[in-house]
């Protein structure tokens, strides 16, 4: 709505508002897509380094990156984790989970049309108290389990996929569910089969990337029991078949589904949905919802607006594109793969899940953010607002190691250390993050929390540039440090760095010894702790005392690694 209201201002000024990806493309979500798909050679632009040497310049960023590898998961679908692709993903994308509050992940199997066995019922239960996860029914029909640690996620979806679950696709710009009512197989207003169809329905689009997010609902009768209408596309049973809805989204700003076809069968409902996805991946900008896109369509040929705009491309292939959209949308269909079942089978990829590239030691949740008890079960304690001791925080001084006597320490080989993207260490008790910038040929290595909520997680986080400063933006709140001195570049945070060498294949950082660099970054002494807990009249940078991790390594495990 802002965008909208400045873009109107600055027309009546004679000027306009740019809607570029980024500084690094001069082309917005639709014409990059159109750039990339009628390439005539798609070999150059099956990457990001090969789209950004053809279209754009510089490192690329936060912005970017997830457009570019959206783009090419709704052309190509190839495994996101692979080819480098990773570096693309935002924050939930990376790990195949959403970060939540304090670091930590949810898990979300795919439940089609909220049906499940008692056995699915049992495990998932099972598997929530294997790992203490906090469970909760949502409004999508199914069960999301929260709390897991990056490292525990390969194990937790070996569990689930024994069960037969597969990714729910949550942490994606992807179809989330379909929504359905019992239907005419239980309830007695049922005049189809909702259950059945939305089953068939959530099976072929599930794991499509797009511009956002996308949901939808059957509704066996005109009860609307599964709120079809306020779906991107819907359907509700008639005595002939269903009518077809599309535009619809809940959300902050609800809108109401428009009506695209009365009575058409099952074929001629998916014929119908293939061709509108499809159109609105190729065309929507980013991070656009299919209802604001749909309303920005051209009006039809009679004025019915872009409804009957849809229903001339789509039926009557005013565009002469539907054999595009049709090929484009089974090719997608074709080559599905269940995201979670691939990273568990194999070992190279599970290892993109551990904690820290220097020791297969873990330092569990608990030692990052104190969990506490809500009606039986655990969740992280309430963050403190802004400007509130455990936030903002800031070294005792601006170089705090500055006349610490500093040792090269080998923290792992260059090929542990992916390129362009970030990976934690273990320390000591403290999380540093290293960062491969394979673009420039340049390592980085800084403190792994941002200071912003004490979370431990900026190896997570995209790096690029911005104006030619590399950076790395915190996958929680978008915070973006500069990797060379660690300033914020939107604000007045710091982060610590430290020097970083390549010896041959090692990967040498200058680091004070461990009990210094405890003592001001030690993951127990900024661990995020109830407030209540808290003696908020101290200091809030002041050191906490330091205290014995469950979970960490023996000193001794990372000097090893000098010799």
């Amino acid at each position: 709505l802002v965008k909208k209201i400045l873009g109107e201002e600055l027309a009546k000024l004679g000027g306009s508002l740019s809607n570029n990806l980024c500084e690094h493309f001069e082309y917005s979500r639709p014409e990059l897509m159109a750039l990339i798909r009628t390439d005539s050679d798609v070999m150059s632009v099956n990457s990001f380094e090969k789209v950004l040497a053809k279209h754009g310049h510089g490192d690329g960023c936060e912005l970017c990156k997830p457009a570019v590898g959206s783009i090419l998961a709704s052309i190509m679908n190839d495994m996101i984790l692979d080819g480098g692709r990773d570096q693309l993903q935002d924050t939930n994308d990376r790990s195949l989970a959403n970060m939540q509050r304090g670091g930590t992940y949810s898990v979300v199997p795919r439940v089609a049309a909220g049906e499940l066995s008692p056995d699915q019922l049992i495990a998932l239960g099972e598997t929530a108290k294997k790992y203490n996860l906090y469970t909760k029914v949502t409004g999508a029909q199914r069960v999301d389990l929260f709390g897991a640690s990056k490292y525990q996620l390969p194990d937790i979806w070996e569990d689930l996929g024994e069960a037969g679950f597969e990714s729910g696709h949550a942490y994606g710009k992807a179809l989330r569910t379909v929504k359905s009512c019992v239907g005419s197989t239980w309830c007695r207003y049922g005049v189809q089969d909702s259950v059945s169809f939305a089953v068939r329905v959530e099976n072929r689009y599930k794991g499509i990337r797009s511009p956002h997010k996308f949901k939808s609902g059957v509704s066996g009768c005109v009860r609307e029991c599964a709120e079809a209408q306020g779906k991107d596309f819907g359907m509700i049973a008639t005595e002939n078949g269903y009518n077809l809805y599309f535009g619809g989204n809940g959300g902050a700003n609800p809108v109401h589904a428009e009506i695209f076809a009365a009575d058409i069968d099952e074929d001629t409902v998916i014929k119908y949905v293939d061709r509108y996805l499809m159109y609105y991946i190729l065309t929507a900008d980013k991070l656009e919802r299919t209802a604001v896109w749909q309303r920005k369509l051209p009006s039809g040929k009679t004025g019915g607006g872009p409804i009957e705009h849809l229903k001339e491309v789509i039926i009557e292939d005013s565009l002469c594109i539907n054999d595009e959209l049709d090929t484009r949308m089974q090719h997608l269909v074709d080559t599905y793969h269940d995201e979670w079942a691939e990273v568990v089978k194999d070992p190279e990829r599970r290892k993109k899940f551990q904690q820290f590239v220097n020791t297969d030691e873990n330092q569990p949740r608990e030692d990052m953010i104190e969990f506490i008890d809500m009606r039986g079960q655990v969740r992280p304690t309430d963050w403190p607002a802004d400007g509130q001791p455990q936030t903002n925080w800031k070294p005792p001084t601006d170089d705090v190691f500055s006349r610490s006597e500093k040792t090269w320490i080998k923290v792992g080989k260059t090929s542990d250390f992916a390129a362009n993207v970030g990976a934690a260490i273990l320390y000591g008790q403290t999380q540093l993050a290293v960062f491969n910038n394979a673009k420039r040929g340049e390592w980085y290595v800084t403190q792994n929390m941002c200071p912003h909520k004490q979370a431990f997680v900026l190896s997570q986080g995209i790096v690029g540039d911005s104006e030619g400063v590399p950076k790395v933006a915190c996958p929680l709140h978008k915070k973006q440090f500069s990797l060379e001195d660690g300033a914020q570049i939107d604000g007045d945070l710091n982060l610590i760095t430290f020097e970083v060498k390549i010896d041959k294949d090692d990967v040498l950082v200058n680091l004070p010894a461990e009990v210094e660099v405890d003592a001001i970054l030690g993951t127990t002494g900024l661990r995020v702790q109830n407030t209540s807990c808290v003696d908020i009249a101290g200091d809030a940078i002041k050191i906490l005392p330091l205290r014995k991790p469950s979970a960490v390594r023996e000193q001794t495990s990372l000097r090893a690694k000098k010799d």
